[in-house]
């Protein structure tokens, strides 16, 4: 069976995926990757990447139309995260220490940047985990900031395991000091 988002990459190549020319490099890089990578000292690993992809099945969108529904990611945001958290360098550590993710309005961002913030803090297994959100107004950063806390509270197992902290808007983890 082939997963998702290598049936992603061959639709973007074959012309079947309707993608942008950012997007057919994107995807050109990852399959040249794949192969040469290794000479650079990268590697790819595949169970870190499909552990991010999983961690949003466990996630709860909280408003609009799929209000309720569990957060089923679509092969590009898939791509994305395979990217992203997929590859490492030779100490163990990720390639990639900054994404910049350009997406039109209306296409589920704000709910995928959130929940990737609550990816790194909860589940990528990082002691002391910081993940900040940031835009060009403050509005605009608790946009993502409000959907991770709501994704939180809809997950009993989330709201177990992290703390909501109204009075300094925080979400923290005691036990990892995240």
């Amino acid at each position: 069976m082939t997963h998702p988002v290598a049936e992603y990459m061959h639709g973007v190549m074959d012309g079947s995926v309707p993608a942008c020319a950012l997007i057919r490099q994107a995807v050109e890089r990852q399959m040249h990757d794949l192969e040469t990578a290794h000479e650079r000292g990268l590697r790819f690993d595949r169970a870190a990447a499909e552990h991010a992809i999983r961690f949003f099945g466990f996630l709860k969108h909280s408003r609009g139309e799929w209000a309720g529904k569990s957060f089923e990611l679509s092969p590009w945001q898939q791509f994305i995260l395979w990217c992203v958290f997929g590859w490492k360098r030779t100490d163990g550590l990720r390639r990639f220490r900054t994404a910049f993710i350009e997406v039109p309005r209306k296409n589920g961002k704000t709910t995928l940047i959130a929940g990737i913030g609550l990816y790194l803090l909860t589940a990528d297994g990082e002691p002391g985990a910081e993940v900040y959100s940031a835009a060009t107004k403050r509005d605009q950063a608790k946009l993502s900031w409000g959907e991770a806390v709501r994704m939180r509270g809809a997950s009993s197992s989330l709201s177990r395991m992290v703390q909501h902290w109204r009075a300094s808007d925080t979400l923290s983890i005691e036990a990892t000091a995240s």
